[in-house]
């Protein structure tokens, strides 16, 4: 291998945080000069904080100054904000839209599209007017959950105007690609788009806008809390430890970007039994409760394992409309009341007179 070739690969193991993947794969290597063992790597950030940038620099002098026959590294930043700039510049709400709720998980599989879904509607059938926005890059599920087919309409400013189904307005990736379309984007694509769907969509005038965030704390994340003002975040998890220690990296990424925690929603946390109403504990017990009490963060809702969840998501009827009288529909509700609270409490503390002294 080549000596640039060398120094790309001990940058394979550079991490920015929240950055969801190494420094090179993310396109955030612009180029490697080696002039007698001085080094050279142009980094491009891009939409990381200013912070992380720093030490993110700090790192790969560090790494790669620890190489072989290196005897300086410099790092040239590459469109970086000035300094003493906000990272948070270009943060603005999105006209119309009173509040934003992401629903996040940091681990996969544990039905958080599902609870966004049902969430959003259970508000919606509160009477708010409420928007949905599938920001799950890589795995978009929204068109299938509520059975959408088509694709937006595209103004003549090139303004794309949401499908609208059950009452909710929609935008999703997953309605510009066919089933057997891959999404292999860097991360400055997914936070292009994210930005895009945000900004360049015709949302109208709405209560809330659910966003359904992909797993994990990376590209999507950040680009939501930069852009607009995020009234808050609601984590899904299911009962088990191996869930709940990925929990806690989804709070202390909400609370590191100055987002309040709404509360926890433990999926799947328990089996309920649809002919004696007996519930087993399949995944264990109480970790939702043990999670939020840590954070002190509400536990907002216990949603059971029952089929007629799933069954609904795969047929595009989610539970709350196609059996509005179940007992996973009224725990939606209940769910939808408590977030709605949440943020009319927040929005009250936010407006009353702060006496200093």
């Amino acid at each position: 291998m080549s000596t640039t070739d060398v120094i790309r690969e001990r940058l394979t193991e550079i991490r920015p945080a929240g950055a969801g993947g190494d420094i090179v794969a993310l396109g955030m290597v612009n180029g490697i000069d080696v002039d007698d063992g001085a080094v050279t790597v142009h980094l491009a950030p891009r939409a990381l904080a200013q912070a992380i940038v720093q030490a993110t620099v700090a790192e790969i002098r560090r790494s790669v100054g620890a190489l072989e026959g290196v005897r300086s590294v410099d790092v040239r930043v590459e469109n970086a904000p000035p300094q003493g700039q906000s990272p948070f510049s270009e943060i603005g709400p999105i006209p119309g839209v009173r509040d934003i709720i992401a629903v996040s998980s940091t681990k996969g599989g544990v039905g958080k599209s599902t609870v966004a879904v049902n969430l959003a509607l259970a508000m919606q059938q509160s009477g708010q007017s409420v928007g949905m926005l599938d920001s799950d890059v890589y795995g978009p599920s929204l068109p299938l959950m509520l059975g959408i087919a088509g694709r937006p309409r595209m103004g003549e400013d090139k303004r794309i105007f949401p499908i609208e189904k059950y009452g909710l307005r929609v935008m999703s990736l997953g309605f510009f690609l066919d089933d057997s379309s891959p999404v292999i984007w860097r991360g400055p694509m997914v936070m292009g788009l994210v930005r895009q769907f945000l900004k360049d969509v015709e949302w109208g005038e709405l209560d809330v806008l659910v966003v359904d965030m992909p797993p994990g704390t990376g590209d999507a994340q950040l680009t939501l809390v930069q852009q607009v003002p995020v009234t808050g975040g609601v984590i899904v998890t299911t009962p088990q430890d191996v869930a709940l220690l990925d929990v806690q990296r989804g709070i202390a990424m909400f609370q590191q970007v100055n987002t309040p925690v709404l509360g926890v929603v433990e999926n799947m946390s328990y089996y309920l039994c649809p002919k004696c109403g007996r519930h087993d504990d399949i995944f264990g017990s109480g970790g939702g409760s043990r999670i939020a009490e840590r954070f002190g963060v509400p536990l907002l809702g216990a949603i059971p394992l029952v089929p007629e969840i799933r069954e609904g998501g795969d047929a595009g009827k989610p539970i709350v409309i196609d059996q509005p009288g179940s007992p996973a529909a009224a725990i939606f509700r209940e769910l939808a009341a408590k977030v709605t609270a949440a943020v009319e409490a927040g929005r009250a503390e936010a407006a009353a007179p702060r006496i200093v002294g």
